[in-house]
Parts: structure tokens; C-alpha cells; sequence
């Protein structure tokens, strides 16, 4: 089938395109643009390209002019959502705490939902001033409903980056912070009836996580083991030490403490071997795809988990209808179904990274493992190995050390020495964690399988601490612009264009 260029092949990659730049249009312009002028623009857009439908290029940049208004409308609807008025001054309410409450020197930091006012709940961003006499706090856990007293302000930046702490807070849907003295809350029975379905999934779901910690803690860990292990397998971060995250941030191994597609790939091959020894069919895959979605609510929907729970559900249906699996056709259909429940996911740092990592990896993989004859690679499995490795890890920082420099103002220098030993460590991590769980039915087995967790995490830590302490280990103090940003996204995509018609015209 001739195409009139490649991008002819990836109709939803247009889609997904311009549905962004309605997302980036309606959050930039603020209130200027209501959601009723984004959705009159729609409606208009629409009508017109049914009217020119003996015109295909006109049509086409009506429906392309469709899809951005569309982008545009469901920005602003959820940001007035979200920019609802805090109630003034010092405020009685009940709320249910949404996360299991982390010590934070002279502050105990959770979420809440607050089930006061009309409308939805409230998602605030609530920090309890600690009671050292009574300690109190220490009662609170997931799901615990309290009456407070405190007044509710709106997220403002602590400190001086590109990153925005505010607009991240919305892209994760809270709509304010507060903090609470010690004598102005107390627990008290309250009902959820307020709270959506997926709210209470995710509460109970919570619920079972910490359960699971409290397991994970009698196995005998040492505190920074017990952290890697359960940022890694639970997706909770609240243990992880700032000198913690530093080290794998600097080694360039950050990616395995944020639960992501590297993570979610590992548990569904294992899922399809466990299911049917691998046998395919649609039964089987529906049943990998529930275990996919049941551990993507049970670790808490971060936009990155959701990406790679979608893609994966994308990459099953797809594989069913025999159609090619991983291509940008997927990774498109994946963004707007992100953007079409939450718009704002497309500002989450999570969601960018992710996402430019995965969409370098399905453009440049195939021509850069090409490289190497495939005869010499069949015959050389260790150096397939290790050849696949350094393309994938080369392409997806390709994607992200813009990003990286962005909002961290750093680049790791060893990232590719760091991948030969975390990827498969952490794939060992989350198998052993899966045998522990599963000799939690054996209770004789259970201490070996603690062991063998124990040493892996050790050692993937004592690896990631030997690299970040190499000189050099990374580059710091990278501050770019959001115009250099975009910049340098642009020349990548322009060398890569110029790549492609010189290897074809080559070919030719």
C-alpha cells in the first residue's frame, strides 16, 4: 500500500498531536477562552468538516482543527473544576485520608478528601503538626475518617525550577494545601457514600497495600532495603530518604523507583506465564490484563502506571486482531485516552517522560539494532543481549535527557554502565517479591525467599552507590528554558527526518 509519507501510517499520531496542542492552547491561554468558546469552536469545526467532505484536505484540517478545539475544551472544564473557591478563613470539615500518613520532620504529610460543600470532594494536600506528648497521629492510617479544623490555601511554589508544584498538584487533581494543628483534629466514623466508585476501589486498595507493607517489614529488611524494595514492587516512595533517591537519581537508575512500563512489562510476561503457560487467546489475555489493572489500582493510578496499564491493554487487543503490537498507532491511542479522562496528565512530568521514552524507542529502535547484521547477533546470544540493551537505554535517553535538563537540571554520564545491572536486578526484585507473596501460603519457604530479596536489593543499591560515586557521574546545573526545550526536541526530529531521507535515498 502506498502512502503519501510515513506519517500516513500513524492517523492517531496526528490525533494525539493536536489534541495536545488543545490541551497546551487551553491551559496556557488561562480564563481568556471559557469552556463554552472552546466547545461553540468545536461544534463549528465539526459542522464545517461535515459540509466538505468532497474535499479532502480541507476536511482533514477541519478535523485536525476539531480535534485541538476538543483539547482545548477539556482543559478548561477540568481546571474549573479544580479552580473551584477556597472557603475563607479557618473552616470545619470531615474528610477520609486518602494515603497512608508519612513523618516529615515536625509534620505528618497525607491526602485527604474532604466531603464537605456541594459538588465532588475535595482533594487537599493536608500536613498535620505532630503532638509529641500524645502522639496521635500515629493512630491515623489510610481510609480513617477525622474532623478538622484548618484553613485551606491554594498550592504555591517552595523553591526555584521549571517545576510546578501547583500544576502539579492539579494534574493529580488537589485543589488545595492546609495545615492542621495538633488539638484541631480528631477521628471520627464517617461515611464514603460522597466518594466515587474508583475512589473507594482505590482507598480499599490502599487499605491492602498497607497491609502488605506491615508484612514486608517483619521480613527481617534493613531500612534502606525496605525502602528500594517497596518503591520498587508497591509503588510507595515515603520511605525513600532524600540521600536515597540522589544516589539512583545521579547513577541514572531513578526509573526503577518510579513504577513505569519497565515494571509493568516484567509482571505481565510473568502474568501470560502464569496464566496458561502462555498459551494466547482472548480468555487468557483478559485475565492478564485484570491482573495488570488490578496491581496498577492497587500501587495508586500514577499517570506513568496508567500509560503502561493502557498500552499494555492496547498491545493485548491488538495482538487478538493481529495487527503490529507496539507502534506509534498504540502509544497515540494511549495518550488520548489519557488526555480525554485527564487533560491535565499531559503537564505531569511522569506522563512526558514516559511517554517521549517510549515514542524514541518505537522510532529509532529497528534502524539503530539494525545496525548490527542480525546474522551476527542470532549467532552471539549474549552480545543480542547486551547490543538490545544499549539501543533501548540509548534511545529512551534520547527521548528524555531534554526533559531531565529540564526539570532536574541534570544528566547522568553512567546511565548506560547502571542499566547492564539494574534492568535485570530489578527484573529479579519483582519476581522475588512475587515467590514471596506466593510462599506467604508455605510459611517454610517464606525466610529464604526474604534473603534472596534482601540480597538482590542490596546489591543493586551497593551497585547504584559505586556508580554515583565514579567521577563525573553526572552533569549538573543544566538550566534550559521551555523554548530551549522545545528547541531541542525540534532539531531531534529535524536530524531524524534528514537520517531517513538520506538512508532511503541511499537505498533507492
Amino acid at each position: 500500500m502506498r502512502t503519501n509519507g510515513p506519517l500516513q501510517l500513524f492517523p492517531l499520531l496526528r490525533v494525539a498531536a493536536f489534541m495536545a496542542l488543545g490541551v497546551f492552547a487551553g491551559h496556557e491561554t488561562g480564563g481568556g477562552v471559557p469552556s463554552e468558546g472552546w466547545l461553540g469552536l468545536l461544534v463549528l469545526s465539526l459542522a464545517a468538516a461535515l459540509v466538505v467532505r468532497k474535499q479532502a484536505l480541507t476536511q482533514g484540517m477541519l478535523i485536525c482543527l476539531t480535534v485541538f478545539c476538543l483539547g482545548g475544551f477539556l482543559v478548561r472544564r477540568e481546571e474549573a473544576k479544580l479552580l473551584r473557591p477556597l472557603p475563607r478563613g479557618d473552616v470545619t470539615y470531615r474528610a477520609v485520608v486518602a494515603s497512608q500518613p508519612v513523618e516529615r520532620g515536625k509534620v505528618v504529610r497525607m491526602d485527604l478528601w474532604t466531603l464537605e460543600g456541594e459538588g465532588m470532594p475535595r482533594k487537599v494536600k493536608a500536613a498535620i503538626l505532630k503532638d509529641t506528648l500524645t502522639n496521635r497521629h500515629a493512630s491515623l492510617n489510610v481510609g480513617d475518617g477525622i474532623i478538622a479544623i484548618s484553613r485551606m490555601q491554594p498550592p504555591e511554589n517552595y523553591y526555584h525550577s521549571n517545576f510546578s508544584y501547583p500544576l502539579y498538584l492539579r494534574c493529580h487533581g488537589f485543589t488545595a494545601t492546609t495545615l492542621v494543628m495538633p488539638d484541631d483534629w480528631r477521628k471520627a466514623a464517617l461515611s464514603l457514600q460522597r466518594l466515587s466508585y474508583l475512589d473507594r476501589t482505590i482507598l480499599a486498595a490502599m487499605r491492602f497495600r498497607q497491609a502488605t507493607l506491615r508484612h514486608y517489614l517483619t521480613l527481617g529488611l534493613d531500612d534502606e532495603e525496605m525502602a528500594v524494595a517497596v518503591a520498587m514492587a508497591l509503588g510507595d516512595k515515603s520511605r525513600l530518604t532524600n540521600d536515597l533517591r540522589d544516589v539512583y537519581s545521579v547513577s541514572g537508575a531513578s526509573h526503577v523507583l518510579a513504577l513505569s512500563g519497565l515494571h509493568l512489562g516484567i509482571i505481565y510476561v510473568l502474568l501470560s506465564l502464569l496464566v496458561g503457560l502462555g498459551r494466547r487467546g482472548v480468555l487468557h489475555e483478559m485475565v492478564v490484563i485484570l491482573g495488570i489493572w488490578c496491581y496498577a489500582v492497587f500501587t495508586g493510578l500514577s499517570p506513568s502506571v496508567v500509560r503502561a496499564a493502557v498500552m499494555l491493554t492496547i498491545y493485548a487487543a491488538t495482538g487478538l486482531l493481529r495487527r503490529d503490537r507496539m507502534s506509534l498507532n498504540a502509544l497515540a491511542l494511549t495518550a488520548i485516552v489519557m488526555m480525554a479522562v485527564n487533560p491535565l496528565c499531559l503537564y505531569d512530568v511522569g506522563f512526558q517522560m514516559s511517554f517521549m521514552a517510549v515514542l524514541a524507542i518505537l522510532v529509532y529502535y529497528k534502524p539503530t539494532y539494525h545496525l548490527v547484521p542480525v546474522e551476527f547477533l542470532q549467532r552471539h546470544r549474549v552480545v543480542k543481549w547486551a547490543w538490545a540493551l544499549v539501543v533501548v537505554s540509548c534511545c529512551a535517553q534520547l527521548g528524555t535527557v531534554p526533559l531531565t535538563a529540564y526539570y532536574f537540571g541534570r544528566f547522568s554520564v553512567y546511565f548506560l554502565l547502571t542499566n547492564f545491572f539494574v534492568v535485570p536486578l530489578a527484573t529479579l526484585v519483582l519476581y522475588l517479591t512475587a515467590a514471596m507473596l506466593v510462599s506467604a501460603l508455605v510459611p517454610a519457604l517464606l525466610p529464604w525467599t526474604a534473603k534472596a530479596l534482601s540480597a538482590v536489593v542490596g546489591l543493586q543499591t551497593t551497585l547504584v552507590k559505586w556508580v554515583s560515586g565514579l567521577p563525573g557521574a553526572s552533569v549538573e546545573g543544566l538550566a534550559t528554558s521551555r523554548l530551549q526545550l522545545f528547541l531541542v526536541y525540534v532539531a531531534i526530529a529535524a536530524l531524524s527526518f534528514v537520517a531517513w531521507r538520506f538512508v532511503r535515498s541511499r537505498s533507492r
